[in-house]
């Protein structure tokens, strides 16, 4: 149910340069790590499952894997998962929209993460209420849930639309954000770069939700999910849920 205009986005403009986009990529597993343990997510338990939701390159999946989880990472984008493959070949993947039943296999996993923006990819709120009783059900009883995302609720002033993601000497990554509706933010990547001395630039936008922190945890509280930690810091929320039975 992800729009064609995210996937369209990803394929021609984000997918190849994703990795790049994450800077060090040994800096952004380890931080990772650290926030899987902060969570308290630890060494996995003989038989243990894991399923990562829009894993794109492998954020979350490659540290699961490293506690000793079997992971299966879900994303729309063949590319990245591609990138995944090529670098922990004993992870499964599967290309496969978070909607959708097939992307949750037969279930009774132990540990579920959807982070990024993932949630807020999704077109509707319907949508990631969907995606949030899908992922419930496919817990094993007492299994945990972690899911994180923006929270564009509050438009920013004029001034703080823009946004410096990354740039090099032959590449620079700027968004800029924009609140078109009460649901939902358009994003706009810019990218500049440089070809044999010459700079070009491409452009593509897609729409993100408006997600709250109080109408996720109100979601995985009806579906049968019971939030147990909750951050926010610098708009990203972070919620841990546990599946009592």
């Amino acid at each position: 149910m992800t729009t064609n205009e995210t996937v369209s986005h990803y394929e021609s403009l984000l997918a190849p340069i994703y990795t790049w986009m994450l800077g060090d990529l040994d800096v952004a597993l380890a931080r990772s790590r650290a926030e899987l343990e902060f969570l308290g997510i630890g060494r996995a338990s003989p038989g243990a499952r894991a399923l990562d939701l829009g894993a794109g390159t492998g954020l979350q999946s490659i540290p699961l894997h490293d506690l000793g989880y079997a992971v299966t990472a879900v994303d729309l984008s063949r590319e990245l998962l591609s990138e995944l493959s090529a670098s922990r070949p004993a992870i499964r993947t599967v290309v496969e929209d978070i909607t959708s039943e097939g992307a949750f296999g037969d279930g009774d996993w132990s540990v579920l993460v959807c982070m990024g923006d993932t949630l807020t990819h999704l077109p509707t709120f319907d949508a990631v209420d969907r995606a949030i009783s899908l992922s419930v059900r496919a817990l094993a009883a007492g299994g945990q849930a972690i899911f994180g995302f923006r929270d564009y609720t509050a438009a920013p002033p004029s001034s703080e639309q823009f946004i410096f993601v990354r740039g090099d000497d032959r590449r620079i990554l700027t968004c800029r954000l924009r609140h078109e509706t009460e649901a939902q933010v358009r994003v706009t990547d810019v990218v500049h770069e440089r070809t044999d001395g010459t700079w070009s630039l491409r452009t593509s936008s897609y729409g993100k939700l408006r997600l709250s922190r109080g109408w996720v945890s109100e979601s995985l509280r009806f579906h049968g999910a019971r939030v147990t930690r909750a951050t926010t810091e610098s708009g990203r929320v972070v919620l841990l849920a546990t599946k009592d039975r």
